[in-house]
């Protein structure tokens, strides 16, 4: 990567000058309706209704066989009804997430979409890594998979103008690792998200755990992550040796799972 570009994005990231983009204001609203004490599907259904393609998605979710209901509903409420309030609160996040992540064409799209779809990858794998070990809640590690490496989004904005030969080297998104974490922390706090979260986003690149502690959602996508990026077979069985998949619960991974992880991932298309 060009050494001029990474001093640059490096100053301005701790000048406090690098542009953090905004989060859609209608998934944000549904977000906090669906937070409140008394919040109903039929509040929660009126905020998502002002965005198309949120409500869309939402329905598809709801009508799929990850759900298992025997017919389909056409109604924004009953699908929120169905998927329940907290999960229907975490898939209007990870869909916005996804608005946000919508490749343009060429060098820089290209970047987006690398990160887009290792989140999913790593989204739908520690969901099934939840559902299996049974150690921690799936829907808070589908939004936590989808959320850890946002810090690259500023980060690949910022050089949004740059050439083709730049945004193309395969070194410029690793040369980043340093960096998203710290831009990841700024743009959690930007958008308000919870301390948990924001937890993910800083510190999901380390496995080193805690097993006098209970598990939290940094433990799950830090061992997701770790096996998505281990290319080598003999590694992944390492990590799911390693005392973070002890503490998970999660000590191997089937066919089967890796069939779920598929299925999950559908949540996404």
């Amino acid at each position: 990567m060009d050494h001029t570009i990474f001093n640059r994005m490096t100053e301005s990231l701790s000048q406090n000058r690098l542009v953090l983009p905004a989060f859609p204001q209608a998934a944000l609203r549904a977000r906090a309706v669906a937070g409140l004490a008394d919040a109903s599907a039929i509040a929660v259904a009126r905020e998502v209704a002002k965005d198309p393609a949120l409500s869309a998605r939402i329905l598809k979710v709801a009508n799929s066989s990850l759900f298992g209901f025997s017919f389909n509903t056409g109604s924004l409420q009953q699908a929120i009804s169905r998927v329940g309030l907290e999960h229907t609160k975490t898939l209007v996040t990870n869909f916005a997430l996804m608005q946000l992540m919508t490749p343009p064409r060429g060098a820089y799209g290209l970047l987006i979409r690398t990160i887009r779809d290792h989140s999913i990858e790593v989204a739908a794998l520690a969901y099934v890594m939840c559902e299996k070990g049974q150690a921690f809640n799936s829907n808070k590690a589908l939004l936590g998979g989808m959320l850890h490496d946002v810090g690259y989004l500023p980060l690949i904005q910022f050089a949004k103008s740059e050439p083709d030969l730049v945004l193309t080297d395969p070194s410029f998104i690793p040369s980043l690792k340093g960096l998203h974490t710290e831009a990841g922390n700024l743009l959690m706090m930007y958008w308000q998200f919870s301390p948990e979260l924001v937890e993910v986003v800083s510190a999901h690149e380390s496995i080193a755990c805690r097993m006098d502690e209970p598990v939290t959602l940094r433990d799950v996508i830090a061992l997701a992550n770790a096996i998505v990026n281990e290319p080598d077979s003999g590694a992944r069985e390492m990590l799911l040796s390693s005392p973070l998949a002890v503490k998970l619960a999660v000590t191997e991974l089937a066919e089967a799972d890796y069939r779920r992880v598929a299925e999950v991932k559908q949540f996404f298309s």
